[in-house]
């Protein structure tokens, strides 16, 4: 029998449509709920998607100027950074989300604005296959910080960094322009803390740095989002507001003070663990039968 259950695929954000999307091959797209055998082959490209299918993009300039988007299936747009990032795709939206099956986003204004808004975190993972990690804890913490600057989270990033240096305190700074690391997890699987810093401070905006740090059962010294306790439990985290706070909680990273966190932090595994498949919660969200409203 053939399967006739609609299909969910996602345009990775390397995946570039160009002139022509309806050229862009499915082999190229990643099936998060498995690829129907219908739409299997190397010939296959988004033209031979049906109207009940569905076809989640990232958001980008070209798509609010493009008159079709290549494929029959309805297509839903993902808004993953913050305001001060994402801040004009927003406002094309509040005009233009009829073009979209659903919009997935965690701003609340643009969600309170459409009826098509879903809302959808980012979270997501940078440190790959978790469960292979060694998490001996043999540093006491870290912080990883780029070069960038352009947001409050950069800045506070860097004065932390001076504060750490300034007051030879017992962390490890790395990233772009400090110590180099190859791998994600290895600023944060040795370490029993590490200040993690999101980009900007936002409403429903968290990101991997929180979801990286879970995993690696790094108790997180959190400065982001405002309202992280209504999707992970924070119990085993440090929730900071301002730069003082964090400051302060430099001064205990005894063992002691993990060993005090970690039952929170562990039972708090399971909620990164499902934040941290994009792409499967996306398909989920665009099955969902609400339009808004919904923590995917």
């Amino acid at each position: 029998m053939t399967d006739v259950s609609p299909a969910i695929a996602v345009m990775p954000y390397d995946v570039r449509p160009g002139l022509r999307p309806g050229r862009v091959p499915l082999d190229r797209l990643v099936w998060p709920l498995g690829r129907p055998d219908r739409l299997g082959g190397s010939d296959k490209t988004l033209r031979d998607l049906d109207r009940t299918d569905h076809l989640i993009v990232n958001t980008s300039s070209l798509l609010y100027r493009r008159p079709w988007l290549g494929t029959p299936a309805r297509v839903s747009v993902m808004v993953l950074e913050p305001e001060a990032i994402h801040g004009d795709h927003m406002r094309k939206l509040r005009h233009q989300y009829a073009r979209f099956h659903k919009v997935l986003c965690s701003n609340p204004g643009l969600l309170e604005a459409i009826p098509n808004g879903v809302l959808f975190p980012l979270g997501t993972t940078w440190v790959g296959d978790w469960t292979r990690l060694d998490l001996t804890k043999t540093r006491a913490c870290s912080l990883i910080a780029s070069a960038k600057r352009s947001q409050e989270g950069h800045a506070l990033r860097h004065a932390m960094a001076d504060h750490v240096r300034a007051g030879g305190l017992d962390v490890d700074v790395m990233g772009g322009g400090y110590q180099p690391f190859q791998h994600k997890a290895d600023g944060l699987a040795p370490y029993r803390f590490s200040l993690v810093i999101e980009n900007v401070r936002e409403a429903n905006y968290f990101t991997e740095k929180l979801i990286d740090a879970l995993l690696c059962k790094c108790v997180p010294i959190y400065w982001g989002c405002p309202n992280i306790a209504d999707f992970i439990d924070p119990g085993g985290m440090i929730v900071c507001q301002t730069e003082t706070e964090m400051k302060e909680a430099l001064r205990d990273l005894s063992e002691a003070r993990y060993a005090a966190l970690l039952p929170a932090l562990e039972a708090a595994i399971p909620q990164a663990v499902f934040y941290a498949d994009l792409y499967e919660r996306a398909a989920r969200a665009v099955l969902a039968d609400e339009a808004s409203g919904q923590i995917p």
